[in-house]
């Protein structure tokens, strides 16, 4: 993509690369709720066959009068693909009947959110204290963006029969920049201003291994996959990693000590799992780490972990024969 003069226009270029998320939100007409949510089924599986597709969540308001889905793509291209095809736009022909007016639409670019700390707030709120606990919740967003690293917040309605509180996730860069945001004494101060909503629960959202397993964006809200499940993947990808380190090190610095080599290797390995080798593994994986629904049934489990064992057993057949029949260690 290039500029007015030809040249790369940075902003556009990043655009391209960033997760892009649509907010998409419409009036149901009475009676028709049951209907929706069936509507609302054959779209998710049409979306999920498009390129890019992360996951939707379905929010629907508490007296289910008003539809809300959010829809994440890995780009605004495949945003897009999705947002002007044919599929689509019979999905939404065959749904017309189903709401009132037309529906409000937004689209946001925003950075990859892989390495970002997030926290989840969960307010219970009087129903008639909703329209201050709004106001206030607005001045808690602005306090946050006049600190360094905040990355967005999203709000999040009660759902009925689902969860009776509602949900604010902050999002910052580092866990350096939340933590001067939460002692703050701006925040201290809103929460003093906000005394009968200060009955919340805070938990930050983590996962093992850091960022390479964050919990899923699909309906539902998803949860980090099982331990075992991330062991065994964090194998997959570290296992091919050290031993092709191993080798490069000990071919290109042949008159390393052992702890210069293996300081080398740690360094090397943990960057290149971090970046390069862990968001591979965790996207071949995925139907198994991620599955539809939020949860894998017993044949998509051995199914994953036999292709994990399987890709495991090819590399040590892969390194023995290049190791010890075709070259050797120094």
């Amino acid at each position: 993509m290039t500029g007015r003069h030809g040249a790369a226009d940075p902003q556009a270029d990043a655009e391209e690369r960033s997760p892009a998320t649509v907010v998409i939100a419409q009036r149901i007409k009475q009676g028709r709720e049951g209907d929706v949510r069936h509507w609302q089924e054959d779209v998710n599986r049409a979306v999920a066959e498009f390129a890019g597709y992360l996951g939707n969540d379905v929010a629907p308001s508490a007296d289910d009068d008003e539809w809300t889905v959010v829809y994440r793509f890995d780009s605004k291209p495949h945003l897009e693909s999705w947002l002007t095809s044919k599929q689509r736009s019979e999905l939404i022909g065959r749904g017309a009947g189903l709401f009132d007016g037309q529906a409000s639409q937004n689209v946001l670019v925003r950075e990859d959110e892989s390495d970002l700390v997030t926290v989840v707030v969960s307010h219970p709120v009087n129903p008639a204290d909703e329209d201050a606990f709004l106001v206030w919740q607005e001045r808690v967003t602005d306090a946050e963006r006049g600190f360094d690293g905040f990355r967005g917040a999203e709000l999040f309605r009660p759902v009925a029969g689902v969860q009776d509180e509602w949900t604010a996730l902050y999002r910052f860069d580092s866990d350096e920049h939340l933590d001067a945001w939460l002692e703050s004494a701006e925040r201290q101060r809103l929460l003093d201003e906000g005394k009968r909503f200060k009955n919340f629960s805070l938990k930050r959202i983590s996962a093992p291994f850091g960022s390479w397993f964050a919990p899923s964006g699909g309906e539902g809200g998803g949860e980090a996959p099982a331990q075992w499940k991330t062991a065994l993947s964090v194998l997959v990808g570290l296992y091919p990693t050290v031993v092709l380190l191993t080798l490069a090190i000990s071919e290109l610095w042949k008159k390393a000590e052992l702890w210069e080599s293996l300081l080398i290797g740690n360094i090397l390995s943990v960057a290149l799992l971090t970046w390069v080798v862990m968001p591979i593994v965790t996207r071949a994986l995925r139907f198994w780490l991620e599955p539809d629904g939020g949860r894998a049934d017993a044949r998509v489990n051995a199914m994953g972990a036999l292709a994990s064992v399987v890709f495991l057993a090819f590399a040590a057949l892969v390194f023995w024969l290049c190791t010890t029949q075709i070259w050797h260690l120094p």
